[in-house]
């Protein structure tokens, strides 16, 4: 006698774990979606992460019959396929790497597959086995089936309808009546009172002006003084408008043209010469004496004044004294250059992106920001000259392009003072999100190399 043949038919079978318990558990007698989602109405209820979807079909069933693992952005975990293990993350940088653009990342389950798929802070666990025995759903009990006898009472049901016969017509008479236009609806004064509505005020028509009758006497009088002004000549003295060349020469050695002048002399100065001439000989004016000085704590700029001590934006020490009056014109000390001691350089790596921004756009934002780095690490090169390493970095950004968090995965540099200022500038970058739908993780390496 023959044994009856095994049936190779599979079924999906998984169980969601929270805090090393299983809280829910999924076992079918045939191929169905299972949704999972922190929305109470999924299948399966898992939270603890905002990058969740809040509802999003994890297993759907192709038509012939097979699942299809679809993963939303934000799930970290393994999936075993036919002895090969493969990692969420490794797959979706394969899946990036292609150029879809899809949102999700969908693979074809076969019996042999299971897998760990971490969620928020659930844990689920799916593999295939035998399909669960098919238990048809209990019907609902005839006698808890609502009914209205079962609801009212008679005397409950005699009292609606005779109200419904004694005022459904009135308010069938009210609701078709014609209202005419002309009514004028009154307001009562409670509410007007309640409301602070002023009441309006009847306004008095306006007094018509009288028009006052002109005497003639005194029209003539006013036009005879009229005629008194106009005979009036004033006698206007005009100034001449060209001075001897004597008189210049005296006015240029003395008031507002020599004290606008930086240098003694018989010329009216050199401010004077650049207002009145159409040159513009301001470079001329700061090469003179003029300078911008850095502050070595903070890095502000100063404005330019005549004469100081400190780093110029070139990036050297200077010493000048500003401008000297003499007979010859400024004279400006002479300046003492010395390089800075400091060389550093700073080389960011290849960005992995993952997520949906474009990846060219994020690399040029990150080299274009290696300037702020930089800065932190010169900080520390006053103290620390032999300092040196690299850092990786894993930053979120949202969909409007700004860094969520900054966690640095690796440090070799070993120094607080680089990792607390370096994280600082970084949250403050902002990157193009054009197009993006969901937050995306971005991971690069900073080289920090430097010798004094």
């Amino acid at each position: 006698m023959s044994t009856p043949r095994k049936s190779r038919r599979r079924a999906l079978r998984a169980a969601l774990i929270v805090d090393d318990k299983v809280y829910d558990e999924v076992h079918h007698h045939a191929p169905e979606r299972v949704t999972v989602g922190t929305d109470i109405a999924s299948r399966l209820l898992v939270f603890g992460d905002h990058r969740l979807p809040k509802r999003h079909v994890l297993f759907d069933v192709a038509e012939d019959g097979a699942y299809i693992l679809d993963l939303p952005p934000g799930v970290r975990g393994q999936i075993k396929i036919r002895g090969r293990a493969k990692a969420i993350r490794a797959l979706w940088k394969k899946h990036q790497s292609s150029g879809s653009k899809a949102r999700s990342l969908r693979l074809r389950l076969d019996r042999s597959a299971r897998g760990k798929l971490t969620l928020g802070e659930s844990t689920l666990l799916f593999f295939f086995d035998k399909p669960a025995p098919y238990t048809p759903p209990p019907p609902f009990p005839d006698d808890l089936r609502p009914a209205l006898r079962g609801m009212l009472s008679r005397l409950e049901l005699a009292s609606l309808l005779s109200a419904l016969i004694i005022l459904g017509p009135y308010f069938t008479y009210i609701a078709n009546k014609e209202v005419p236009v002309d009514v004028v609806p009154e307001i009562d004064e409670r509410f007007l009172n309640v409301m602070e509505i002023p009441k309006p005020r009847d306004e008095p028509p306006p007094e018509e002006e009288e028009e006052e009758e002109e005497d003639p006497l005194l029209a003539q009088e006013d036009d005879e003084k009229q005629k008194d002004d106009e005979e009036k000549v004033e006698q206007v003295i005009e100034t001449k408008k060209e001075y001897s060349a004597k008189a210049m020469e005296k006015a240029r050695g003395v008031g507002v043209l020599r004290a606008l002048g930086t240098y003694g002399g018989d010329g009216p100065g050199t401010v004077f010469d650049v207002i009145q001439s159409t040159e513009n000989n301001t470079a001329e004016l700061f090469a003179a004496g003029m300078t911008r000085t850095i502050n070595a704590d903070s890095g502000d700029v100063s404005g330019f004044v005549p004469g100081g001590e400190g780093i110029s934006a070139a990036g050297a020490v200077v010493g000048t004294k500003g401008f000297e009056v003499t007979d010859d014109g400024p004279e400006l000390k002479d300046m003492e250059k010395q390089e800075r001691k400091i060389k550093s350089k700073v080389k960011a790596g290849d960005a992995d992106v993952l997520g949906d921004m474009d990846k060219r756009a994020v690399q040029a934002t990150i080299r274009r920001r290696m300037g702020a780095l930089q800065n932190c690490y010169n900080r520390a090169l006053r103290t620390n000259p032999g300092l040196s390493g690299k850092m990786t970095y894993t930053i979120t950004i949202s969909v409007m392009g700004t860094v969520t968090s900054v966690n640095i995965d690796a440090d070799t540099v070993r120094d607080p003072s680089v990792a607390s200022c370096t994280t600082m500038k970084i949250k403050n970058w902002r990157f193009p999100a054009e197009g993006a739908e969901d937050s995306s993780e971005v991971t690069f390496t900073v080289v920090f190399s430097g010798e004094s």
